[in-house]
C-alpha cells in the first residue's frame, strides 16, 4: 500500500496531501492512442478555457454554468498538468496499441475523479451547443474517461483491476 508519490495520474485535479497513504491502481491493456487522443483533446479544452478566463470581457451575456467552468477550468486547472505521460509516450513511439500503467495513489483520488468526471461532462455539453471551438469528446474517448476513472474508484475499494475491453483508436478499431 504505500510507496514514494509520483505525480498523479489525475494531474491537476488531485490536490491531496503528498503524505496520504497510497493504494496500488494499475490499469490494464490502456488504449494508447485513445488515451493520446483523449489527452490533445483535453488540453486544446484547457486552453481555450484558460484563453476565456483571460480575455472575456462582457461576463453577463455568458451562461452562469459556463462561467463557473471558465472560472475552475481556465483559472484554477489552466496550468500546465503534472501528469506522468512517460510510460504512454513511449509505447505510442514503439507503434504499441496499450500498456499497463500501475500508479500510487491516495484515496483523496476519488474525489478528484469524481470531480473531473462532472467537469468534463458539462465540458461536452458547450461543446456539442457549439459555445466552444474546441470539438467535444468521441464515444470511444467518453467511454474510455469512463473506464479510466472507474478503475481508480473500483481498485481504491479493494476490487481487483479489470482491463480496458474497449477499441484500441478512435475510429472503433
Amino acid at each position: 500500500m504505500t510507496s514514494p508519490r509520483e505525480p498523479s495520474p489525475l494531474g491537476r485535479y488531485d490536490d491531496s496531501p503528498a503524505d496520504d497513504p497510497t493504494y496500488e491502481v494499475r490499469l490494464i491493456n490502456v488504449p494508447v492512442r485513445v488515451l493520446a487522443a483523449s489527452r490533445q483533446q483535453h488540453d486544446e479544452l484547457m486552453h481555450e478555457f484558460a484563453m476565456l478566463a483571460v480575455s472575456l470581457e462582457d461576463r453577463a451575456a455568458v451562461p452562469v454554468r459556463m462561467l463557473d467552468l471558465i472560472d475552475t477550468l481556465g483559472t484554477r486547472y489552466g496550468r500546465a498538468a503534472d501528469r506522468p505521460d512517460t510510460a504512454v509516450d513511449e509505447a505510442l513511439a514503439r507503434g504499441d496499441d496499450n500498456v499497463d500503467l500501475t500508479y500510487q495513489v491516495p484515496a483523496h483520488v476519488v474525489d478528484a475523479a469524481d470531480a473531473l468526471e462532472q467537469i468534463m461532462n458539462e465540458a461536452d455539453e458547450f461543446c456539442r451547443q457549439e459555445q466552444m471551438l474546441t470539438l467535444s469528446r468521441s464515444e470511444v474517448q467518453q467511454r474510455f474517461a469512463e473506464w479510466y476513472l472507474e478503475e481508480f474508484r473500483r481498485q481504491i475499494a479493494g476490487q481487483p483491476p479489470q482491463p480496458w475491453d474497449g477499441p484500441y483508436d478512435d475510429t472503433g478499431g
